[in-house]
């Protein structure tokens, strides 16, 4: 989906550096998600099914702002 590659770059080229080293494995792990539970999730029609990812999904929302 394209709107996922654009919010996911964004985040990468300006905030995927300040992760540390587990959040930035969390991150992969994250991109290794379906696009359709990406997708519900950032659009927040579905909760991500841990806290954790839940806040780096925030983060990612947040940075992209």
């Amino acid at each position: 989906m394209l709107e996922l590659d654009a919010l996911l770059n964004r985040f990468i080229d300006d905030c995927y550096v300040d992760l540390d080293a587990g959040e930035q494995n969390e991150f992969d792990d994250l991109l290794a998600q379906s696009d359709v539970d990406l997708y519900a999730w950032f659009t927040r029609r579905e909760t991500p099914p841990t806290k954790l990812l839940a806040a780096l999904i925030e983060r990612v929302r947040n940075c992209s702002v």
